[in-house]
């Protein structure tokens, strides 16, 4: 949680409303992603937010020197185990701006413009200063590269009409369709990577264009799970990687990102492009499906199966929640006597069907969801609650018949405690043993030698309080206090929490307040 809530501070997600899913558990530490999360919302109806993108910026301690990464990963933010790729540049900022970076710098600047929420103003000041450094990064070239450029979709701006213009296309994408496809082969011949449902759905015509492959069902490990027990995966599986290759006069570009071979990706989506261009022997490009290639050994050819019917029922209740997550949402936080509620407005669900079933409940209290009928505005009460079962994250359900489909709001969170996120961290450390291994973690120590009496199951050993009183704590209290203050003032709101409850006694180690009183006074004597 503490380290959730550190990086918090310097972290910024932007994505699609209405496609954050459900997570498996209904932890606290949820409530510390809530700065962090910007829903985003659609680029125009029936299209998405769709780019899967990291800028990062590293600064030195010692010399205040910048380094800047960038990535590219063709994967979303969840557990799926798929093939994917994810393109690497590394880069320092230069004296003058780089043009080539022109349109990332303003795909970063719209970001706040096309958030549902208003971004707090210190957050929007980081942003524009990492769109300035970015503006003048110089990146490192992967090796046999000599030209690189990056290109967003959806934005207004459309491709050059030769950019799939070539010979020898490679086609490397989990979803295709046949407008999708002419699209990025030029109308040419090629060789088409993806899934076995995605080709099974082409028409044969489109299909005989070309040469289809999927990956070889033997590229997982199937572990049987005994009788009556399906076969579990327990390797990659699956396809996600999007990837174009092409060559035109003895040169290869290497085309790597978030588009599928669709005319979603290509007709409204926002995504991202990034060509890596050098010359097509040194890249060697020729070699990517060659039949002694790397990639070739874990190919099969397409073999045709009867097409699945594409779930409109499905499809329609994703569409529902991504509308529905795209308009306001406000959790009103009141007391309750000696607990809370949560009283939650929404939006109108009347572009919902009849049939639909619609709930909506809190993610830390799973149990006390309500129903909303179709037709009518979001309004639930949630109580009785705990301090640390106030969340901003809402779960709206909507089930036809046999299915089902969930997505996680962010509500704007309104009167809620302002201790409420020191009291979450606080509830978890309830025994000497945890603050020993919050201490330790805190000072960036893992597990030192005074707070080894706990298990690695998180319970204490009885004597791992009194190992407490090793020498050097006073020491790495004040190395500390010079070199991270700021991890010392997480450490005092927790002892001032832990001090005005009745557990104090039973929580902080003996001793512990006499040494923490010296080093507390020096950090607020530096901090005034």
């Amino acid at each position: 949680m503490e380290a959730v809530r550190t990086a918090g501070d310097r972290l910024d997600v932007f994505h699609q409303a209405g496609m954050v899913s459900l997570p498996p558990s209904r932890s606290p530490i949820l409530s510390f992603l809530e700065p962090v999360l910007h829903a985003v919302r659609r680029p125009k109806a029936g299209y998405l937010f769709h780019p899967k993108l990291w800028v990062l910026r590293y600064t030195a301690v010692d010399t205040e020197d910048v380094h800047m990464r960038l990535l590219v990963p063709s994967r979303n933010l969840t557990a799926d185990r798929s093939w994917d790729l994810c393109l690497q540049l590394d880069g320092w900022i230069g004296p003058k701006a780089n043009t080539q970076n022109k349109p990332l710098v303003e795909l970063i600047r719209a970001l706040p413009g096309m958030s549902l929420a208003t971004l707090p103003m210190e957050r929007l000041a980081r942003l524009e200063g990492l769109a300035d450094d970015l503006r003048r990064t110089d990146w490192e070239l992967p090796e046999y590269v000599d030209e690189i450029s990056f290109d967003v979709l959806g934005r207004g701006k459309r491709l050059a009409d030769d950019f799939f213009v070539g010979d020898n296309h490679v086609v490397i994408s989990p979803f295709c369709t046949e407008t999708g496809l002419a699209t990025v082969t030029g109308g040419r011949s090629a060789t088409v990577i993806s899934r076995q449902e995605t080709l099974d759905a082409l028409p044969p015509v489109t299909l005989a264009e070309h040469r289809a492959f999927v990956l070889d069902p033997l590229t997982s490990e199937v572990e049987n799970r005994g009788e009556g027990a399906a076969p579990t995966a327990t390797g990659l599986t699956g396809l996600h990687a999007k990837c174009y290759v092409l060559t035109y006069n003895r040169r290869a570009w290497i085309r790597v990102g978030s588009p599928n071979a669709t005319e979603a990706a290509f007709g409204g989506n926002v995504e991202i492009l990034v060509s890596l261009v050098g010359s097509a022997a040194k890249l060697g490009v020729a070699r990517l499906t060659a039949e002694d290639g790397g990639l070739r050994s874990i190919l099969s050819e397409h073999s045709p199966q009867p097409a699945v019917e594409d779930d409109d029922i499905a499809q329609s209740l994703d569409h529902l929640l991504i509308d529905l997550a795209s308009q306001p949402f406000i959790a009103t936080v009141k007391p309750d006597g000696e607990r809370y509620r949560v009283e939650l407005d929404g939006p109108d669900t009347g572009a919902a069907s009849e049939a639909t079933r619609l709930t909506v409940g809190l993610v830390t209290v799973p149990e006390l969801s309500a129903e909303i009928p179709v037709g009518e505005t979001v309004r639930a009460t949630f109580s009785p609650l705990e301090i640390d079962d106030i969340c901003a994250f809402v779960v709206i359900t909507a089930v036809v018949g046999d299915v089902r489909a969930s997505a996680v709001v962010l509500a704007e969170l309104i009167g809620a405690p302002a201790d409420r996120l020191d009291e979450i961290v606080a509830r978890q450390v309830n025994s000497p043993e945890k603050f020993l291994r919050f201490l330790a973690l805190l000072l960036g120590m893992g597990q030192p030698a005074w707070a080894l009496g706990a298990d690695q199951n998180g319970e204490g050993s009885p004597s791992a309080g009194s190992s407490f009183e090793a020498p050097g704590l006073l020491e790495l209290l004040m190395r500390a206090l010079v070199e991270h203050p700021d991890r010392l003032d997480d450490l005092a709101r927790l002892v001032g929490k832990l001090r005005v409850s009745t557990n104090e006694p039973s929580v902080l180690p003996p001793g512990f307040a006499e040494i923490w009183d010296v080093v507390d006074a020096v950090r607020r004597e530096d901090a005034a």
